[in-house]
């Protein structure tokens, strides 16, 4: 992989190349914006279930259905993974570390796509090594504090690397709002078949990992071999979170509700206390995108 992917759309463009003064202007505009929303019971519940379900292996993302690789044959699942990884086909490596494995994720972002080769992907799940996944330090409009990438040697983690059109990385990209584009160049081992690469495209967030006691946390819902950071459920990070931005009487249902009741207070609350306690992403086999 060594060409960027294609990106011809100047506002995302001009988003990519921000750096984080215009960034943090754009972002507090941006949630300034946000309108009061009623919250209820099944938005916290929402918020506490990321990253959502997503089959325990690879599996290939059609119109009609989600087909797992380990119910194909060997023969079948070769000419598959060829079909979507090779040269010609066109298609980026995307690591997803997230929401974004998630097949109603990918359904929601790609259903409105007339092509069919843009609403089927193909999901790789296997082992990225030498870094952990662990949450972002802001949570999002639905309340819960996403994915991130942060260094960890030794760590083999669960990800998922997707093969994705021009198309689908360019809706992918103006989804990721608060997230850096960039190439890591690391070993990542399939699953099923014997696969693996070396250098994927990857979204880190601009906020940082949000740390506790001065050190990244993993999200617990992710599994993991060789981790070192401590592993925290979705519930226990915004615990957390509320404590630091609202008070230590705060828990993850005080913070969510305030997401949905009032974005434009909160915001400011969590930058100067939940950011504050974060781990900028930092690594020698990082390459950030540059737009120039």
């Amino acid at each position: 992989m060594s060409e960027w992917p294609p990106i011809s759309e100047p506002e995302l463009l001009d988003r990519l190349a921000m750096d984080d003064r215009q960034y943090e202007e754009f972002f507090q505009t941006l949630a300034a914006a946000v309108s009061p929303r009623s919250y209820e019971v099944a938005d916290l519940e929402r918020a506490v279930g990321y990253p959502w379900a997503r089959p325990a292996g690879s599996y290939r993302l059609t119109n009609a259905d989600i087909e797992a690789l380990e119910d194909l044959t060997a023969v079948e699942r070769e000419r598959v993974i060829a079909q979507f990884t090779s040269e010609a086909g066109g298609r980026l490596p995307l690591l997803a570390i997230g929401s974004n494995g998630a097949p109603e994720t990918l359904e929601r972002k790609f259903a409105h796509f007339p092509g069919e080769s843009d609403r089927e992907v193909l999901a790789l799940t296997g082992r990225l090594y030498d870094f952990d996944v662990g949450a972002a330090a802001q949570p999002t409009l639905y309340g819960s504090m996403p994915a991130t990438l942060f260094s960890s040697p030794g760590t083999e983690v669960c990800a998922t690397v997707l093969w994705v059109t021009s198309n689908q990385f360019t809706q992918l990209a103006w989804s990721e709002l608060s997230y850096r584009l960039g190439k890591l160049r690391t070993r990542f081992d399939v699953d099923e078949g014997g696969t693996s690469f070396d250098e994927v495209l990857v979204f880190v967030s601009r906020f940082g990992a949000f740390c506790v006691d001065g050190r990244p946390v993993a999200l617990a819902a992710i599994p993991a071999s060789g981790r070192t950071a401590e592993a925290l459920t979705q519930e226990q990070l915004l615990d957390a979170a509320a404590a630091l931005a609202i008070g230590p009487a705060a828990n993850a249902e005080t913070l969510v509700r305030a997401i949905y009741e009032d974005m434009s207070e909160i915001v400011p609350k969590v930058a100067a206390t939940v950011r504050k306690a974060s781990a900028p992403f930092a690594s020698e086999r990082w390459t950030p995108f540059s737009p120039a």
